[in-house]
């Protein structure tokens, strides 16, 4: 028995070191699992060689590669650790070079063959391991090697790697083929054996056998071109400065180009041959902000080319590579003429692409972690130098729609991060480029650029390019070049804040949230006590950077820091320390132009004073902070926080003089808001008529007939916000607009010119059709195609009906118990309901009718149960009683007929029911009576404020205009006192 247990002791041990010895990968490594994720630090690369053969043309998308790295040992280590992905047949040979440096890229005599290596392929960390069948030091610190390694790849269909796409020759009606790369994050490892992370720089010396009817374009101009027969070529390319494996990129494809030279830079862009000649101008457009990025920071563009490839497949809209920037065909090959809001658009993005030679290329982040370095200063820099060549199309205010508004947005996502945080895997580094990386850091830069001066902030910029230029650099090597900069202008004597320039900056590059500022004047003692907090009430604090306007003092137009608020909850200072003449009915407004990326709340005085300004002379304060004012207050609205409507109302009067789009953009937050809250209320016709009044005068400059109902071409999207504002509240003038070109487009096939308006103008044109305009489109919706986008935009713009018979019946034939269910499967149906509950406050009373007379049919859907649920969290508290009813039948019904359903029904006396409606509930309780007394005093008491809202209190059909056919059925009602 004792040699029994002996024996199988000994199997066992046997069995545990061979797992062992396999894990180990024969050699002795570290198991894979226990390495980390990042490079070692022994091994660095000194320069590439890069041979890819492919045979793209044929639809091959296998490729052979030959990676020759000369490698420098920093540290003694038993192995050389490179990243693979994708990659396989792995044959490699590993070279000592002589000790004398000069050797280096010298004749085979000069090296030294190491034949005692092995390799293994680590897939978790996607690492190519080499090291020695016995466990030693076998690389010394100080040596140098040549490794070359063949392999074999496969393209990929993705825009990930190599990667390859087709386009169709109109000529020859053939199916041509193009190979392309996308190396940006993690990508490089999938093309060839690297050191695959920003901060490990190197020269690139690329080949590429191709094609002889093909082309192959890289980072760097053409060295020499081999012609090995008719059918192949290899094309050599001049070595690259040293850069990031992200960056390398190259493309073989059959394309053509268009070239111009400009102080010794040639920019070329590549298409397929017959889209070549909607390249000139982006090309245009390249040359002039190349040439005013140099001479913006200072600093000449380093290579002799910048070529732009329009791609019909590539990894987002564009991508920055050095000499060599890729784009999806649309963003690129734009016309001079046409829409403008993507012409700008397409601007922007290919010069937020420039401006990344400079910010990324140039100087590379240390790790991912400083993502934002690159992608925030390409962000915000290709705003203010398209602004510098074009200021005729104002893009800073295309900067406040684009990204501002989405970078103030992105506190209201749960997974919220410093715009600094650290990142390991490739999950981890794909994920940072995000909002806050592009958007949130685009903001804060464009801050401090403002608060520093702008000159100041640029030298300090250009200082960094300069010092890091081919190098790499992290957050703190930047605030240092500012903190330098800031120094040496001298424009801010005296302020304790010019030393700390690190510690302001971190606290917005390691915060989560962004700061609330709220404002309390001291009438009294001439004091202001400013205090911040988190949006998000999370314990964080900033150095935040104040300047002020005042009715004695009103420009604008310096934007730099007057003051720095330090990073404590309150801080309470006097008006004479901070040079401010203020009386007591004085206004005072904070982050002029909004160049702070915070929010300001203000004490009621003050804005009572800010009121009365904008209904005196509005041009006083800036567009921007009229629009700011408003934005902020919004939040307040919206969470019943603010102390007095009142004062809301009178800032809003105003609006009936404003012609500027910006302000009109934050109040179509506000409406909506103080719509949903009002409806059903003796307030509600009032406010529409009061809205009526604000917005009539900007309907009429951007849709009237002296421009003939067509929207000027510099406004963005802001032409729909009028629209949705104006119909929203039944302006006539707009339902009829829109209504005319609903019916051109349903009826008669006239597409709308304007995309940022379509569904705007397709939703309020179906608002109130007549009988025979609704059943012909429900006859049309009956027999066209079903997947056809002509059919989508007839079935949602339809979700806008008023009429509450149009509804039910509509609703009847989408799910009702006759329908075909051409129109919505069950599932698309059971979606639309909760959608069409959301989306239409009119329509709600008929949804609740709706169901209780199809509950039985409804609820043989799965999903029934789970979207009745979603819409009782909408309930209002009047409708308890019946609600609770409703679901009682509901529930018996389900348990009679033994239906399964995926969710369970809700109860009754859940705290869900009815959660989404408490916050307009409180608001009601809180302000109704308050808003009811302003607006009665405000609105003229006529037939005409019974006449203006008529069709949306009872739902009726429409076919005349509105205002006509409300006016025929309130004289009605009154004769026949129906309205006593």
């Amino acid at each position: 028995m004792p040699e029994s247990r002996a024996i199988v002791l000994y199997w066992a041990v046997i069995l545990t070191l061979l797992t062992l010895w396999l894990e180990l990968g024969v050699a002795g490594t570290l198991p894979t699992h226990h390495r980390p994720l990042r490079l070692p630090n022994e091994t660095y690369p000194l320069s590439y060689q890069l041979h890819i053969n492919s045979s793209i043309h044929m639809g091959n998308f296998l490729f052979n590669g030959n990676a020759t790295i000369d490698i420098e040992i920093r540290q003694s280590t038993n192995e050389i650790v490179l990243h693979a992905k994708n990659l396989s047949d792995f044959r490699i040979t590993v070279l000592r070079l002589n000790d004398d440096a000069a050797a280096i890229g010298a004749g085979a005599a000069e090296f030294e063959l190491v034949d005692d290596l092995t390799h293994t392929f680590d897939s978790h960390g996607s690492f190519l391991v080499i090291y020695p069948f016995e466990n030693y030091q076998a690389f010394e610190a100080g040596q140098r090697y040549r490794v070359e390694i063949l392999y074999t790849g496969e393209m990929q269909k993705k825009a990930r790697g190599l990667y390859w796409m087709t386009y169709e020759n109109e000529l020859d009606n053939r199916t041509v083929y193009v190979a392309a790369t996308q190396s940006e994050p993690t990508y490089a490892r999938m093309i060839f054996p690297c050191y695959d992370e920003p901060a490990i720089k190197s020269n690139f010396s690329i080949r590429l056998t191709h094609s002889g009817n093909y082309i192959a374009i890289s980072n760097m101009p053409v060295k020499e071109l081999i012609r090995h027969n008719a059918d192949l070529t290899t094309t050599s390319f001049l070595p690259t400065p040293p850069m990031s494996t992200y960056l390398v990129a190259f493309v073989i494809s059959d394309f053509e180009h268009i070239s111009t030279s400009y102080r010794g830079i040639t920019q070329s862009v590549y298409s397929s041959p017959t889209l070549k000649e909607k390249g000139q101008y982006a090309l245009k457009n390249a040359v002039l902000t190349v040439s005013a990025l140099e001479d913006y920071f200072s600093i000449s563009y380093p290579l002799e080319k910048l070529d732009h490839v329009a791609l019909n497949k590539n990894f987002g809209a564009a991508m920055e590579n050095w000499g060599l920037i890729t784009y999806k065909e649309d963003n690129l090959l734009s016309q001079e003429k046409g829409d403008l809001f993507k012409r700008v658009k397409d601007k922007i993005t290919q010069n937020h692409e420039i401006v990344h030679q400079w910010f990324g290329n140039l100087v590379s982040p240390e790790w991912w972690s400083y993502a934002w370095m690159n992608e925030g200063f390409a962000s915000y820099f290709s705003y203010v130098i398209t602004d510098m060549l074009y200021p005729e199309l104002k893009v800073m205010d295309f900067f406040a729609d684009s990204e501002a508004d989405r970078a103030y947005s992105y506190n209201s996502f749960l997974d919220v991060r410093p715009m600094t945080s650290y990142v390991e895997t490739e999950a981890e580094i794909v994920s940072a480029f995000d909002i806050i990386t592009y958007k949130r850091a685009a903001c804060v830069i464009k801050m401090f650029h403002h608060a520093f001066h702008r000159k100041t902030f640029v030298s300090g910029i250009s200082g960094f390019l300069s010092k890091y230029q081919y190098s790499v650099a992290n957050e703190l090597n930047l605030f240092d070049c500012l903190q330098t900069a800031v120094l040496q202008d001298g424009q801010f004597p005296h302020q304790l804040w010019t030393h700390k320039v690190r510690e302001i900056m971190l606290s917005w590059t390691h915060s989560e949230w962004m700061p609330i500022v709220s404002v309390i004047r001291n009438y009294q003692n001439n004091t202001i006590t400013f205090r911040q907090r988190s949006i998000h009430s999370k314990s964080e604090h900033w150095w935040i950077p104040l300047n002020f306007a005042t009715t004695q003092q009103p420009s604008f137009e310096q934007t730099h820091a007057e003051y720095f608020m330090p990073p404590q909850t309150q801080h309470t200072i006097s008006l004479e320390d901070l040079k401010l003449q203020l009386n007591g009915s004085d206004w005072l407004i904070v982050n002029k132009q909004q160049t702070g990326f915070y929010h300001v709340h203000y004490d009621n005085e003050n804005l009572q004073a800010i009121a009365r300004q904008l209904q005196t002379d509005h041009t006083q304060i800036h567009p921007v902070n009229r629009a700011a004012l408003i934005q902020d207050i919004n939040s307040l609205i919206e969470h019943n926080a603010i102390e007095s409507m009142n004062v809301v109302l009178e800032m809003l009067k105003y609006m009936e003089f404003e012609q500027d789009l910006r302000p009109w953009k934050s109040v179509s937050d506000t409406i909506p808001i103080l719509q949903k809250n009002l409806f059903g209320t003796p307030s509600y016709t009032m406010f529409l008529q009061f809205v009526r009044r604000l917005v009539t005068p900007m309907f009429k400059s951007l849709f009237g007939e002296t421009n003939g109902g067509q929207v000027n071409e510099t406004v963005f999207e802001s032409g729909e916000i009028i629209i949705h504002i104006a119909c929203a509240v039944d302006l006539a003038e707009c339902l009829d607009y829109t209504h005319r070109q609903a019916m051109e487009y349903f009826f008669n096939k006239v597409h709308i010119d304007n995309y940022n308006i379509y569904d705007t103008m397709l939703c309020f044109g179906t608002k109130y059709l007549n009988d025979d305009e609704f059943e012909q489109a429900l006859k049309m919706l009956q027999s066209i195609e079903r997947e056809s986008a002509y059919a989508d935009d007839m079935l949602y713009s339809l979700r806008c009906i008023q009429s509450h018979s149009h509804l039910l019946h509509y609703l009847e034939f989408l799910m009702g118990e006759n329908s075909t269910h051409h129109a919505l499967n069950d599932n698309e149906a059971m979606m639309y309901l909760p959608f069409l509950y959301k989306s239409n406050l009119e329509g709600r009373s008929v949804i609740w009718q709706f169901i209780d007379r199809n509950y039985k049919l409804l609820c043989r859907s799965p999903t029934f149960v789970e979207h009745f649920n979603e819409i009782a969290e909408f309930l209002p508290q009047h409708q308890r009683a019946y609600f609770e009813t409703l679901r009682e039948k509901i529930a018996t019904h389900l348990r009679h007929e033994s239906l399964n359903s995926r969710d369970i029904l809700i109860n009754s006396n859940s705290n869900n029911v009815g959660k989404k409606m408490r916050n307009s509930e409180l608001f009601l309780e809180k302000f109704e009576h308050e808003i009811h007394k302003w607006l009665l005093n405000e609105i003229p008491q006529s037939e005409d404020v019974f006449a203006a809202s008529l069709s949306v209190s009872n739902g009726s059909s429409r076919s005349e205009g509105v205002l006509q056919t409300a006016n025929r059925l309130v004289q009605r009602a009154l004769h026949s006192n129906i309205l006593l």
